[in-house]
C-alpha cells in the first residue's frame, strides 16, 4: 500500500491525486466506498465544515484512503492530529466534540474501556465453549452441511460482484448534426462541446470509462468494448460506457467535462 503521495501533498490533494491516477471519477468512488459523493468532494477539498463529527471523518478517510491504495490509517491519524491542534474559532460539527474533550482538568484521563472490553470478550469465549460442549459430535453432519451451503453462497456472491473495469476502445458515429461532449476517464475532454455533422466517426482508446453528453438530443451509434448500440435522445442526455456496457445516466452537461 502506498504512503501519502511522496510530493508531500495534504490530505485532500493526496486523495484527489490518487483517485485521478486510478482514472476514477467521484461517482465510481461513491459506489465503491458507499460514502456520499458530497462527503468525498469535501474530503478532497479539506472542507471540514461540510463533514460530520470527527469520528465519522476518520472513518471516511480510512475507507477512502485504503480504497485508493493509500495508508488510510495514516490519513485518519493526520486528520486527528490536525483537529487536536486546531485552536479558537466558532464551534463546528468537526471541532465541537474535540473542544469538549479539552475541557477536562489538566492531567485527567478519560476512563479506560479496556477492562470492560476484556470482560465481554471473555464472556463470549466461555459461551462458545459451553455451546460447543453441548452440541458434541452429533452436530458434525449438520455443521458440514452448513459449511457447504456457506461455500456455495460465497461462490454465488463472488459471481454477483461487478467485474473490475478495464480500458476499452470507443468509436462514435453521428447520425445527425449534433453537439457532443465526450469525456474520457474522470475529467479529460476528448470532444469539447463540438457540433459534429452527420456521418462523422471518431475513435478513442485507453480509458476505462467514457461519458457522452448530447446537447438538445440527436442520434448516434456507439461501439464500446466490442458492444454496439444506437443511442437516441429527444433532449439533453448523457450516457456512460465502460467494459460492463452502455447505459443512460443523469444529464451531466452543459459543462464539458
Amino acid at each position: 500500500m502506498n504512503d501519502i503521495h511522496p510530493s508531500g501533498l495534504g490530505i485532500g490533494a493526496a486523495l484527489k491525486d490518487a483517485r485521478r491516477r486510478q482514472d476514477m471519477d467521484v461517482k465510481e468512488a461513491e459506489e465503491r466506498t458507499k460514502i456520499r459523493a458530497r462527503y468525498l468532494r469535501a474530503l478532497e477539498a479539506e472542507d471540514w465544515e461540510v463533514l460530520p463529527a470527527p469520528a465519522y471523518v476518520r472513518g471516511f478517510l480510512r475507507t477512502y484512503g485504503d480504497m485508493l491504495d493509500l495508508d488510510g490509517e495514516m490519513l485518519a491519524d493526520r486528520y486527528r492530529r490536525f483537529s487536536e491542534d486546531s485552536q479558537g474559532g466558532a464551534s463546528s460539527p468537526a471541532t465541537e466534540p474535540l473542544l469538549r474533550e479539552r475541557a477536562r482538568p489538566p492531567g485527567s484521563r478519560p476512563p479506560s474501556r479496556t477492562p470492560v472490553i476484556l470482560a465481554i470478550a471473555a464472556g463470549i469465549i466461555i459461551l462458545l465453549v459451553i455451546l460447543g460442549s453441548i452440541g458434541g459430535d452429533d452436530d458434525g453432519d449438520k455443521s458440514s452441511g452448513d459449511g457447504d451451503k456457506a461455500a456455495r453462497k460465497l461462490r454465488r456472491d463472488d459471481e454477483k460482484k461487478p467485474q473490475p473495469l478495464r480500458p476499452i476502445d470507443l468509436v462514435l458515429e453521428t447520425k445527425d448534426s449534433i453537439q457532443v461532449c465526450l469525456v474520457g476517464g474522470a475529467d479529460e475532454a476528448l470532444i469539447d462541446a463540438q457540433t459534429l455533422v452527420a456521418g462523422t466517426e471518431e475513435s478513442f482508446s485507453g480509458f476505462k470509462r467514457y461519458r457522452l453528453d448530447l446537447r438538445d438530443g440527436g442520434e448516434v451509434q456507439l461501439r464500446a468494448g466490442g458492444k454496439r448500440q444506437e443511442l437516441t435522445a429527444d433532449g439533453d442526455a448523457s450516457f456512460d460506457a465502460d467494459s460492463r456496457g452502455i447505459r443512460e445516466v443523469d444529464y451531466a452537461g452543459p459543462d464539458c467535462p
